[in-house]
C-alpha cells in the first residue's frame, strides 16, 4: 500500500518519499513543541512573531525561488542547496535559546532559515508532481511519507524529553543536512520554462507570472478560500499543545501527532476518494472537518476533558489531507507546465505567506484577549470556528462547477 516505486538508485522515486519523511520530520521536531520551549525559557510573550517569521518571509521568498526553478535551475538541486544552507541557521536558533541569548537572537536566526526554507515544500511537490505519472492517484502516496516523517519526529521528541528543550530544534537541523543531500538524488527536473532574450523579466524573476490565476473563476476562489481557511489554521501550532499541557498531558508533542496518523489514513484514500468524487465535495467535506475541530477544541476547554481535544487533533489530518493536498492537485493539473513551480508557491505563499503572517498575528491577539475570562478556551475556539463558517460560506457559494475536463478527478 505505501510502495511508491522500486528504484532507489540516483534518481530513483524512493528518494522522493525520503525526501518528504525528512523534511517533514524537521519541523516535526520543534515545531509542535515550539509554545512550550518559549514558554519554558521565560519568553512566552514572542510566540506569535516566532510564529510570524516564517509567513513573513513567505509573502516573497517561494514565488522567487519558484521562479528559479522553472526557469534558470533544476528544481531538486535548488532545494537540496537551499535545505543545507538553512539547517546551519535553524541550528543556531535553537543554539541561541540553548544557551539564552534572549528572543531576539533567536528570531534574526529564524528569519534567515525561514526564507531559505520556505520555498521547498512548493519544490518538493513540483518535483513529484513533474515525475510522476496519474498525480491525483500516486501523489498522496508520496506525499504519505511526509505524515510518518511528522508522527516520528513528534514521538521522538517526547521519548527524548525534549517537550521544552532548545534540543528539539538543534536536533531537526541534523535531519535538514541528511534532507538536502537526499535532495541531490531525487529525479532530474530541469527547468521547464523559458526567458525571452534581450528583454526585461522582472515579473519572471519574481514569481509574478502566477498572479495571472486569479483570473480563473475556479481558481480565484479556491485560492481565496485558502487564504481564509489557513488564518484560524494558525492557532492549531500555537494553542493546541499549550491547551494540552493545561489540561495535564504529559507528552503534548506526542499528542500532536495523532494528527499526523490520522493524516496517514486519509492520504491512502484521497486517490480513491478523488476517483469517485468530485473535487469540489472533496475540499468543502475538509472545511467542514475544519469547522468540527475547533468546535471539538471548545468543548474540551468547557468540559476540561482531554478526550475532545484528541479527537479535534486526530480530525486535522484528514481536514489538512483533503483540503491543502487536494489544492495542490487541482493547481497541478489548472497550469501550464512552465508555470507549474510558480503556481504551487502562489499557493505556498497564500498558505505558508500572507494567511499564516495574519494567521500568527490575528490568533495571537485573539489569544491575548481572551485569556483570562471564564472559559477562554471556549471563547477562543469559537471565534475561529465563525470564522471557518464564513469561509466555508464563500467557497461553497462562489466555486464554479465548470471546471476544465483536465481538473476533473478521473476514473
Amino acid at each position: 500500500m505505501f510502495s511508491v516505486g522500486k528504484k532507489l538508485g540516483k534518481g530513483g522515486s524512493w528518494w522522493i518519499a525520503i525526501g518528504f519523511f525528512l523534511l517533514t520530520a524537521a519541523p516535526g521536531m520543534w515545531y509542535p513543541a515550539l509554545p512550550n520551549i518559549l514558554k519554558a525559557q521565560g519568553i512566552e510573550w514572542v510566540l506569535p512573531y516566532a510564529f510570524a517569521v516564517g509567513p513573513f518571509v513567505s509573502l516573497f521568498s517561494p514565488l522567487i525561488f519558484g521562479s528559479m526553478a522553472d526557469y534558470r535551475f533544476s528544481a531538486q538541486k535548488l532545494v537540496g542547496t537551499l535545505s543545507l544552507l538553512g539547517a546551519g541557521f535553524l541550528g543556531m536558533a535553537f543554539y541561541a535559546l540553548y544557551m539564552g541569548w534572549g528572543a531576539w537572537w533567536y528570531l534574526g536566526f529564524q528569519v534567515l532559515n525561514a526564507l531559505l526554507g520556505a520555498p521547498m515544500w512548493s519544490l518538493v511537490s513540483t518535483v513529484t508532481l513533474a515525475n510522476v505519472d496519474n498525480a491525483q492517484k500516486k501523489f498522496p502516496l508520496f506525499r504519505v511519507w511526509g505524515s510518518i516523517g511528522w508522527v516520528v519526529a513528534g514521538i521522538s521528541v517526547s521519548w527524548m524529553g525534549w517537550d521544552s528543550s532548545p534540543m528539539a530544534g538543534i536536533a531537526a537541523a541534523g535531519i535538514r543536512v541528511v534532507f538536502g543531500l537526499a535532495c541531490y538524488m531525487m529525479p532530474d527536473t530541469p527547468p521547464q520554462g523559458k526567458l525571452e532574450e534581450g528583454k526585461p523579466n522582472w515579473r519572471k524573476n519574481l514569481g509574478l507570472d502566477a498572479l495571472i490565476l486569479f483570473k480563473d473563476r475556479t481558481m480565484r476562489v479556491f485560492l481565496l478560500t485558502t487564504l481564509l481557511f489557513t488564518v484560524p489554521l494558525g492557532a492549531f501550532y500555537m494553542y493546541a499543545p499549550m491547551q494540552l499541557k493545561e489540561l495535564g498531558d504529559l507528552h503534548p508533542a506526542a499528542s500532536m501527532t495523532l494528527g499526523q496518523v490520522a493524516e496517514i489514513v486519509a492520504m491512502l484514500t484521497l486517490g480513491w476518494l478523488l476517483a469517485r468524487g468530485k473535487l469540489r465535495w472533496v475540499l468543502v467535506s475538509a472545511l467542514l472537518m475544519g469547522l468540527v475541530r475547533y468546535g471539538l477544541f471548545a468543548f474540551s476547554g468547557w468540559s476540561g476533558e482531554l478526550i475532545w481535544i484528541w479527537l479535534g487533533i486526530a480530525l486535522h489530518g484528514p481536514c489538512y489531507t483533503f483540503f491543502y493536498i487536494t489544492g495542490q492537485i487541482l493547481v497541478d493539473r489548472r497550469v501550464d507546465a512552465s508555470m507549474r513551480g510558480q503556481a504551487q508557491a502562489l499557493l505556498g505563499t497564500l498558505v505558508g505567506g500572507v494567511g499564516g503572517l495574519a494567521g500568527s498575528l490575528l490568533c495571537g491577539w485573539c489569544y491575548a484577549t481572551t485569556m483570562g475570562i471564564p472559559h477562554s478556551w471556549v471563547f477562543f475556539w469559537g471565534i475561529l470556528a465563525l470564522a471557518v463558517v464564513g469561509c466555508t460560506l464563500y467557497f461553497v457559494t462562489g466555486y464554479n462547477n465548470g471546471m476544465p475536463k483536465e481538473a476533473e478527478p478521473k476514473s
